[in-house]
């Protein structure tokens, strides 16, 4: 379970990356090289065109299971590049994902839906929205496979709560400059903590393609969007900060981007311990093994206002 690597690495301006004595070697012009140890590097998230990387560095990021983004024209994440073997025992773990019962994914599922709900109400009550009630009754109702569709009840309520009434996911960044905007951000969030579900899914031997609600046959990632779901409550409480300071009015700027690549290591507390993010994933997928071997509870995040980045309780001895 332990993992050294903690470095979000986020470059925006031209860069030659390559490989150095088991180092991230970073040259610009006019600028000393940096190196970077790759055991530090979580992932990297490389936002220029003019970013040059070499074979030998692509094969290191691979064996180390660093994962990074590359971002396209409107500076949002579109592709994610992860090693391709991540666990010694795959073919088993993948043999008992196959055979999962329906009537056990729907556990899962009701297990999923009723987290995300209750982090979402915890939000607005955080916030002083008095529609938090409507979403805990929606959280406490929540049914096997999430039959009732709480999950886009409770959308329906949330977002207009959190982002005002014209608020619409469906608006994209150029079609209306604040909830485009706004919009944008969320997205950029989403799909950071989304490559680093797909790392942590890897790593365990699980098939990030077969979901356990999600089942788009042109979706590599079903059991990431799946997982994602608890998770996004994290980018949306950094957003909802942005909004309250002024600073997504117009323009999603270097300065929103630079703070959610620090999302990683914000706190979470997953069952009365607090762990940076991307430990609380791995916690999170671990179980989701467990639950799939043998008949467990899935550790899901809580959302909670402790700033703490938790890593004085995720290094204690019961957790390496």
């Amino acid at each position: 379970m332990f993992d050294s690597a903690f470095r979000t690495l986020f470059l925006s301006t031209p860069a030659k990356l390559s490989l150095l004595d088991n180092h991230l070697c970073i040259a610009q012009d006019k600028k000393d090289k940096v190196k970077i140890p790759l055991s530090d590097i979580l992932c990297l998230i490389l936002e220029s065109p003019q970013i040059t990387l070499t074979n030998a560095l692509l094969n290191a990021l691979a064996l180390h299971k660093i994962i990074f983004y590359t971002c396209d024209n409107a500076h949002l994440p579109s592709g994610i590049f992860m090693p391709f073997l991540g666990h010694y025992r795959s073919l088993s773990v993948l043999q008992t994902q196959i055979a999962l019962k329906k009537q056990r994914k729907a556990v899962l599922w009701q297990q999923i839906i009723k987290a995300k709900i209750t982090n979402q109400a915890a939000l607005l009550q955080m916030c002083g929205k008095n529609q938090w009630q409507n979403l805990e009754y929606l959280a406490k109702s929540v049914n096997l496979a999430d039959s009732a569709n709480n999950e886009a009840k409770a959308a329906a309520i949330y977002f207009k709560a959190l982002f005002g009434a014209d608020f619409s996911r469906k608006i994209q960044i150029f079609e209306d400059s604040k909830i485009g905007t706004i919009n944008a951000t969320l997205n950029y969030g989403y799909a950071i903590v989304r490559g680093m579900i797909v790392r942590s899914l890897c790593a365990s031997g699980l098939n990030p393609a077969l979901g356990i609600f999600h089942a788009n046959q042109f979706n590599a990632f079903n059991l990431a969007d799946d997982m994602i779901e608890p998770y996004r409550i994290f980018v949306d409480s950094m957003v909802v900060q942005m909004c309250e300071c002024g600073e997504l009015e117009e323009e999603f700027k270097l300065e929103h981007r630079l703070n959610l690549a620090n999302i990683l290591n914000i706190a979470v507390k997953t069952e009365d311990k607090l762990y940076p993010l991307s430990r609380a994933i791995i916690v999170s997928v671990q179980s989701l093994v467990r639950c799939i071997e043998e008949e467990s509870k899935l550790k899901l995040p809580l959302f909670c206002k402790d700033k703490s980045n938790g890593r004085e309780i995720y290094e204690s001895a019961s957790d390496v």
